[in-house]
């Protein structure tokens, strides 16, 4: 398999905070078994952005797709699909692939989407480790010209809230 750092280059935003939500997850999974399951989600939850990987041009769609063509369970699979409410950007942005995602949103449906989750949103976009409210108001700021993504961070707000009040004590 081949590492995040042979997708982007050396000095690349998008590397850094694929590095830290893999750091966040390293955490995690010394406090609780997730057989290296989530720290494999970590790293393909954004290869959708690298220019060589991005087929729909969704990086949540196309992360899942190389996920699954490198052999990843379909549990890795399914946490890359739904991390961090994709499926509600999905619905707002690209109708056009909502088929993917069924008609629920699974990324409350197991611990292994959860924690994908969280890792995701205690990681800035350039590497920094982050809390959930400092995350959040971050999105705020560098997307407010992109009403879609700032409704759909409202909309699943209070999930955030239910996953960080689960996991953030793996931090401590």
């Amino acid at each position: 398999m081949k590492t995040p750092e042979d997708w982007f280059p050396p000095d690349a935003p998008r590397l850094a905070h694929i590095q830290q939500v893999m750091r966040t997850a390293r955490i995690v999974e010394a406090r609780q078994e997730f057989g290296g399951r989530l720290v494999i989600a970590a790293a393909y939850h954004d290869i959708g952005y690298a220019e060589a990987f991005a087929v729909t041009g969704f990086h949540p769609v196309d992360g899942a797709v190389l996920a699954r063509a490198d052999g990843c369970d379909a549990g890795v699979v399914d946490a890359v699909l739904h991390h961090s409410g994709a499926r509600g950007l999905c619905l707002r942005m690209r109708p056009d692939l909502a088929g993917r995602y069924g008609p629920t949103c699974r990324m409350m449906d197991t611990a292994l989407s959860r924690a994908l989750t969280f890792c995701d949103n205690r990681s800035g976009p350039n590497g920094e480790a982050l809390t959930l409210a400092e995350r959040i108001a971050d999105i705020r700021w560098r997307h407010a010209g992109n009403p879609a993504l700032l409704e759909t961070t409202a909309d699943y707000l209070p999930l955030f809230e239910r996953i960080d009040a689960e996991f953030a004590r793996l931090l401590s």
